[in-house]
C-alpha cells in the first residue's frame, strides 16, 4: 500500500492556493479605490492625488518600491485618508515587509469606514498566513467575516487556515459555506466582476484547488466517498496549475483505500507523468512494483 503524507503535497500549495487565490484577491481589493476614497479637505489635494495615482499605477505593475515611494509622498501631502495607508500596506506586502504592511492596514482602519475594514482584515490575515501564524490569521479573517458575512472568499480563506491547524470539521464547513456564498452572490460581489469565465467551473473561485482542499478535509474526517467526489471534481475542473498531479495522487490514494487498486494505479501513473517525482520514485522502487506491472 502506498502511504500518504498529505502535507508534503499540501504545503507545496502555499505558494499557489493562498498566494494565487489570495493574491488575485489582494490586488483586486486594492484596485477598487472608490470603496476607500473619502473627500480630502487639503490645500495640497492636487499633489496628493498625483502621488496617490502614481503609487496606485506602480502597485498594479508590481513595482512595489516605486509604489511605496509615491504613497509615502501622498501621505506626507495628506495623512488622514485610509486609502493611502491601505495601498502602501499592499506595497509593503509586495516587498515582503509584513510588519510594516500590517501596521498600515491597521492605520487604514482607523481612518476608513467599518465596511471598508473587511479588506484590511483580509489582508492582515494574509500576512499572518505567510508567516505560518494561522491562529492570528483566523483572528483577522473572522473579523472580515463579521464585517461582511456574504463573501465566500473569507470563508474559503478560513477553511485553509483550519486545514493547516488540522481543524478538519471546521475546514469542511468553511469550504462548503464558501461554495454556497460564491454561487448565491456571484453577480453582486464587486471582486468577481472580472472573474475569468472557465467553462469547467461553476464559479472562478471554485477551482481545482477548492475541491482538492475540501476533499482533504473530508478524507481526514474519514469520509472517503466525499473526498473521492471532490477529488473527481478537482480533476474535472482541469484548472491549469503546475502541480496538477496532486489531484490524481490524492484520488489514487482514496481509490487504493477503497480497494480499487487498478484505479489507484492508473492515477498514480498519471501523477508521475505530470511531474510527481515522489510517486515516480515509488513506482520504480520495490514497494511500487505491483502498480508498475499493472
Amino acid at each position: 500500500m502506498k502511504t500518504k503524507n498529505l502535507y508534503s503535497f499540501f504545503l507545496s500549495f502555499l505558494v499557489i492556493p493562498f498566494s494565487a487565490n489570495l493574491g488575485i484577491i489582494f490586488f483586486t481589493l486594492s484596485s477598487d479605490i472608490a470603496l476607500f476614497k473619502q473627500e480630502v479637505k487639503a490645500t495640497n489635494w492636487n499633489a496628493y492625488k498625483l502621488n496617490f495615482d502614481n503609487g496606485y499605477r506602480m502597485l498594479n505593475k508590481g513595482e512595489y518600491q516605486k509604489a511605496l515611494e509615491y504613497f509615502n509622498k501622498a501621505i506626507k501631502n495628506y495623512s488622514l485618508e485610509g486609502a493611502a495607508y491601505y495601498n502602501r500596506g499592499n506595497a509593503y506586502s509586495g516587498l515582503g515587509k509584513s510588519k510594516e504592511a500590517i501596521k498600515d492596514y491597521l492605520k487604514s482602519m482607523e481612518l476608513d469606514s467599518e465596511r471598508g475594514n473587511q479588506y484590511a482584515y483580509n489582508n492582515i490575515a494574509l500576512e499572518y498566513e505567510e508567516s505560518g501564524d494561522y491562529k492570528n490569521a483566523i483572528k483577522y479573517i473572522n473579523l472580515a467575516i463579521k464585517a461582511y458575512p456574504e463573501d465566500g472568499l473569507y470563508f474559503e480563506n478560513r477553511g485553509w487556515y483550519n486545514l493547516e491547524l488540522e481543524n478538519y470539521k471546521q475546514a469542511e464547513n468553511d469550504y462548503k459555506k464558501a461554495g454556497e456564498l460564491y454561487l448565491k452572490y456571484e453577480n453582486r460581489q464587486r471582486m468577481y466582476v472580472d472573474c475569468p469565465k472557465i467553462k469547467t467551473l461553476v464559479h472562478c473561485q471554485m477551482d481545482s484547488d477548492y475541491y482538492n482542499e475540501l476533499g482533504i478535509a473530508q478524507e481526514n474526517l474519514g469520509d472517503l466517498q466525499g473526498a473521492l467526489l471532490n477529488y473527481n471534481k478537482a480533476i474535472e475542473a482541469n484548472y491549469p496549475t503546475e502541480e496538477k498531479y496532486i489531484y490524481y495522487y490524492n484520488r489514487g490514494y482514496i481509490a487504493e483505500e477503497l480497494g480499487d487498486y487498478e484505479g489507484a494505479c492508473k492515477d498514480y501513473k498519471v501523477a508521475a507523468t505530470l511531474g510527481d517525482e515522489e510517486t515516480n520514485e515509488w513506482l520504480n522502487a520495490k514497494d511500487g512494483e505491483w502498480c508498475k506491472k499493472m
